[in-house]
């Protein structure tokens, strides 16, 4: 086998388990990622750029020197590191670059597979509260936790150990799936495949009783409505939807979305938020350095407040640790982002768009960027619209 062969090899293998491990495993999609890597190191595809160099290397640079001049110190390095994500866009570009053409028909028929099985799990799950990792010994302890609102029942996990990672996941995959369904990247009998993994995903999410992937898909199906202007699929997004709708649980989580009552731990958060950037308003804190300051900020108000981890806000978490430069820089990776789904001539390109718009959505009410389950899967669905499927040799001007 030559080496451009190996090359290749390597890559489809890489970025197929990568794919089918992305709402499965952490581990999974990380090794997967690597094998990928082998590949594009051995024979790297010219020329290696994309629209997202510069911002990319932008935010991660300022990562590195707010924690260098971070007042409290940097933190564990395995904490500064949750930007790593980012590579995986890179490298899944890059990858897809030595493979044919429909390369990405495939990856998103693994990321399908994937999303099918785990959301299988969380709706078994839902029931019965039984933990699939455990019960194979790889977890020490079974997770699991009580549905919000519906005695007896869990919040569906998945194979991962909390609710709203499953549910945040689950949602972009979804995103990136039904919007490239929309865009007609997929041939007849692997959308009718797709499409039924989006439709048992779209349950499972429901029974995680995580509001702000309710909120995401509502956004993400809009976006993609306007993008392909298709009245039928609006129409069928709409039915599809509204569905969910008929668990009182659903219904009930949904109404408290909006209200101030129901949500006065991020009130809490948020004014702590604005206390920390008032007091660093110029480097901030450092990057991931949030949960190692915000306690002495909580003391003072509520010390039995137990949310101790970030802003709950992406815009606000960052200002607080990298100030206003960071906050910059991130707006600059994000418009990128935005500009590289916006322009790309793939039919993969809605999904990417419907995904970039759910995990921002995401955003507002938790810190998805330092969940690398929910990011690797965003920087994904981005890499698929890089594609060149179908037509021209680029499928993404600039």
């Amino acid at each position: 086998m030559d080496r451009r062969k190996a090359a290749a090899a390597l890559a489809c293998a890489g970025l197929c388990g990568h794919a089918f491990f992305l709402p499965i495993s952490i581990a999974g999609m990380q090794i997967a990622l690597v094998i990928a890597a082998a590949g594009v190191l051995l024979t790297p595809p010219r020329p290696l750029s994309t629209p997202l160099d510069l911002p990319a290397l932008l935010f991660v640079a300022l990562a590195i020197l707010s924690d260098l001049v971070a007042p409290s110190g940097a933190p564990p390095l395995a904490e500064a590191t949750l930007w790593r994500s980012l590579l995986g866009f890179f490298v899944v570009t890059h990858g897809l670059r030595l493979l044919r053409d429909d390369a990405p028909v495939w990856l998103a028929a693994c990321a399908a597979a994937g999303l099918g099985l785990a959301s299988a799990v969380g709706l078994l799950q839902y029931r019965t509260g039984i933990d699939l990792v455990h019960l194979l010994g790889l977890r020490q302890h079974p997770a699991l936790v009580a549905a919000p609102g519906v005695a007896g029942r869990f919040g569906a996990m998945g194979f991962f150990t909390s609710r709203l990672t499953f549910g945040h996941n689950a949602t972009i995959l979804i995103c990136f799936l039904g919007g490239s369904l929309a865009g007609g990247a997929l041939p007849r009998r692997k959308a009718l495949v797709v499409g039924a993994a989006c439709a048992l995903s779209l349950a499972a999410v429901a029974v995680t009783f995580d509001r702000a992937a309710y909120l995401a898909l509502g956004v993400a199906a809009a976006a993609v409505v306007a993008h392909v202007r298709r009245p039928r699929i609006a129409a069928a997004m709409a039915g599809i939807g509204a569905l969910v709708l008929v668990h009182p649980g659903v219904r009930s989580r949904l109404s408290t979305a909006f209200s101030e009552s129901a949500n006065s731990d991020r009130v809490f958060i948020w004014a702590r938020a604005l206390e920390i950037i008032r007091d660093h308003p110029f480097r901030g804190i450092g990057f991931a350095n949030y949960p190692h300051v915000c306690g002495a900020y909580y003391d003072r108000v509520d010390p039995h407040f137990f949310m101790r981890t970030w802003a709950h806000n992406l815009f606000l978490s960052t200002l607080a640790e990298m100030g206003p430069l960071g906050l910059v820089a991130l707006l600059w990776l994000l418009y990128s982002a935005f500009r590289l789904a916006l322009r790309s001539a793939s039919r993969f390109a809605p999904g990417a768009l419907a995904a970039l718009c759910a995990w921002l959505m995401i955003a507002q009410f938790h810190d998805v960027i330092y969940d690398t389950k929910v990011t690797y899967a965003l920087w994904f669905a981005l890499a698929a619209a890089r594609s060149a499927w179908p037509g021209s040799t680029q499928a993404t001007a600039g």
